[in-house]
């Protein structure tokens, strides 16, 4: 019976062949218009509206004197006013939910004039600089990721310059490997330090720890390596990276993110304070 369907299959091979190449070319499609409308919108948010807010959010939060950067502060409402342009220009709900609060707090400081608003006021521009700031690298990164690349490659050697696409896709697989490693070790001693029933016998722990360990241990010289390579014969082509970034294997960047978040949290229960009082 199997034998007749597989017959019945291969009759109509040719036709499945057809309807899976035309709706692979289908997705391929979809995916490539998708891409195209999503950098065309990605260059013009960035150009027409995250660029101009963010030098002159900089510029605000460079301010010394209270009185100057309240002025501009207002000034810039005035520009950026939700009346007046279309926000959802700057992609990101996060990013829209607190410039409409910072836009409140500042027509709640116009007409009251009080320092506790005033404090709450500066405290959510800060944040509102960061988060600008944020989504502008993120744009400019996804839309200028290889100009660096074809820059420095378009006269290489065919050869070498595929040998150098090679070299930073081994970087990328052991950068995730490497994380992968240290992550399980941390778990590994967590479960053993606090597992309490889960604990493995003290042989079984350590025979796992060395050879996970090993493995970590070989996958960053291997990654430090190829990082090596990459930064001395293409430097930083996706234009993300510092140098301290391929020296700490990504860590420094991790490092900087969790200290933003806990910035934005403590500047959040600060407001939150101000406002109860």
């Amino acid at each position: 019976m199997s034998f007749e369907f597989l017959e019945v299959i291969k009759g109509y091979l040719p036709v499945i062949a057809v309807f899976v190449s035309a709706f692979i070319a289908f997705i391929s499609t979809i995916r490539h218009k998708d891409l195209e409308r999503f950098y065309k919108n990605a260059e013009i948010n960035l150009e027409k509206t995250i660029e101009p807010m963010y030098y002159k959010i900089k510029y605000i939060t460079g301010i010394s004197d209270t009185n100057q950067k309240l002025k501009n502060i207002n000034g810039f409402f005035d520009t950026y006013n939700s009346k007046l342009i279309n926000i959802s220009k700057l992609g990101n709900r996060q990013l829209i939910e607190l410039f409409l609060e910072t836009e409140n707090i500042l027509n709640q400081y116009i007409s009251h004039k009080d320092d506790k608003t005033k404090e709450v006021l500066l405290s959510r521009v800060r944040r509102l600089h960061r988060e600008i700031e944020k989504e502008y690298w993120r744009l400019f990164e996804t839309i200028y990721k290889d100009y660096n690349w074809y820059k420095k490659t378009v006269d290489m050697n065919y050869v070498f310059r595929w040998s150098l696409r090679v070299s930073f896709i081994v970087e990328q697989t052991l950068y995730a490997v490497t994380w992968i490693f240290f992550t399980t070790l941390f778990i590994l001693v967590f479960c053993q330090i606090f597992g309490g029933d889960v604990a493995l016998e003290p042989k079984d722990f350590h025979e796992k720890f060395y050879v996970i360990m090993l493995g970590a241990f070989s996958s960053l010289i291997a990654l430090y390596f190829f990082m090596f390579v990459n930064y001395v014969f293409a430097d930083d082509t996706k234009q993300k990276k510092k140098f301290m970034d391929y020296a700490t294997a990504g860590l420094t960047s991790v490092i900087d993110k969790i200290h933003l978040k806990i910035k934005d949290w403590k500047e959040k229960r600060n407001e939150q304070e101000r406002e109860d009082d």
